[in-house]
Formats: structure tokens, sequence, C-alpha cells
């Protein structure tokens, strides 16, 4: 169950009756509430011009309360849900943003000198929950293999930076740097992420080749799924190279991979 169902549960234990129309459809088309009502555990009456729900069998429903929700004072968390829900994913929980690094110099992280070229030559990358991380040129990379192998590309100048999972603004807000780029795949979905990581550094540009358009007609390959919807802040843009690159992508329906820009 969901953490609406434990609100509505919680209301009807503690107040023994709520009206049908505060109830969401979600729970009232649920399994669980329809073998109540054919339980007889809840009932619907008819008040007025409208419906309440009303808790008939009191001891039945305690009991079905406490066993759908076993757990209350836990910490909000996926094993928390589980203990409360029973469902890891009844409530949104903010995780701790993962980033792994790669780099070839010496960096301030988390308050501390860390050898990153030693880290990320011998073990190949180093990972971090940050509090802080200094930088003079930094580079975003959307997919892990191109993060594992940048350096061929770009040089080793930047610090590589890969976020495990979605990016979102508020866990870049750790990281600074004088000089920002971004190096994703040349479709709606990188555009965004782009876009996205802009909104946190102004300067921040996106990385397309010289050659972008020799290899957009040589290597494109087909747009499918997720990664043929635009996002309002793509539809929006009036930068001029999100613009070519959107509607290029529209038009042809095709995108290209960033991985087919690293050589290995």
């Amino acid at each position: 169950m969901k953490e609406v169902d434990f609100k509505i549960y919680k209301f009807l234990l503690e107040n023994k009756s709520v009206s049908k129309s505060v109830i969401p459809k979600s729970v009232l088309k649920s399994d669980a509430f329809q073998n109540l009502l054919q339980a007889e555990i809840l009932m619907s009456k008819k008040i007025g011009r409208g419906f309440t729900v009303v808790v008939s069998k009191e001891i039945k429903f305690e009991k079905f309360f406490n066993s759908s929700f076993p757990e209350q004072k836990v910490y909000k968390s996926k094993s928390g849900n589980i203990k409360k829900f029973r469902n890891s994913k009844a409530t949104k929980i903010r995780s701790k943003p993962i980033f792994f690094l790669r780099g070839f110099s010496t960096y301030n992280i988390n308050g501390k000198t860390v050898e990153l070229k030693a880290l990320t030559r011998d073990y190949g990358l180093f990972s971090v929950i940050p509090t802080s991380v200094l930088a003079d040129k930094i580079c975003f990379i959307e997919n892990l293999e191109t993060f594992l192998n940048a350096e061929m590309l770009l040089g080793e100048e930047f610090l590589f930076i890969h976020k495990y999972g979605r990016i979102g603004k508020d866990s870049l807000s750790a990281i600074k740097a004088n000089e920002v780029l971004v190096f994703v795949d040349y479709d709606f979905n990188g555009l965004d992420e782009y876009l996205r990581i802009k909104t946190v550094y102004g300067c921040a540009q996106l990385y397309v080749p010289d050659n972008y358009d020799e290899l957009f007609s040589k290597q494109s390959v087909t747009l499918k799924g997720n990664k043929a919807k635009m996002s309002n802040a793509v539809k929006s843009s009036n930068e001029s190279t999100v613009v070519k690159i959107r509607e290029q992508v529209a038009r042809t329906n095709r995108f290209l991979e960033q991985e087919i820009l690293i050589n290995v």
C-alpha cells in the first residue's frame, strides 16, 4: 500500500467514518478497500446527497490496519516504507546523491585534498557523496562507458563527473567550477539534462564535436521509447545549438549516441 492508503485508513481508525467524496479513487478501487466492503467491515451509507464510509466491525478493522501497517514510527527510507506500508515505493525517498569522479590532477573533495590521478589510474574511478567539490574545469558525462574513456577525446584537463541515477539540480549544489562542459547523448533526454545543469551553472556549454553533422548522417540511430519524448525545457529553449539538435532529431526521428565519439 501507499501513504495515501495509510492516511485514509488511519482516519477511519480514529474517527470511524469518512465522507466517500474525500477518498481518492486509487483507494476506492483497490482490492483491499473492496474486500473490506464485501466483508462488511466497512460500509457505504447514504447521508443526504452523498455517501459516508463507516467502520461497521471495529475489531476486525483494527486487525486489518495493524496487519497492513505493522510499524508506524519508522525512519523515512525504503526499508521504512517496507516496515510501515509493506511497499518500498510507498513514499518518495530523497536519497543521497552519489557521483563517480575521474581526473588526472589533485582536487579538494569534501574538504580534503584528494590525489585523484592515482585513484583513477589504479582503480578507474572514485565515488563520493559530495559535500563540496572544487575544480577549475569539470565535465558532466551522461553515460558510464563514455565517462570511463572521456580523456581519450577531451584530454586530462577536466574533472569528469558521472551521476549515479538522474541528475537533479539540488544534487549539484556542492560542486563548484569555473568552466563546465556537458557531454550527453544528442537526443531530447540529453538536451534536457544539459539544460537542467545549465540552470545551476550559467556558464555551462554543451559539447558538440566539429564533425557532428557528418557523424549524425553516418552513425545516428532510430529514436525509441522514452527518448522520443521532448520536455518543456527542450521545447521552449532558444539556444541555437539546442534548437538545431532538437529540430534535427524531431525531423529525422534519429539521434547520435555519445559513445560513438569515443574510439576505444
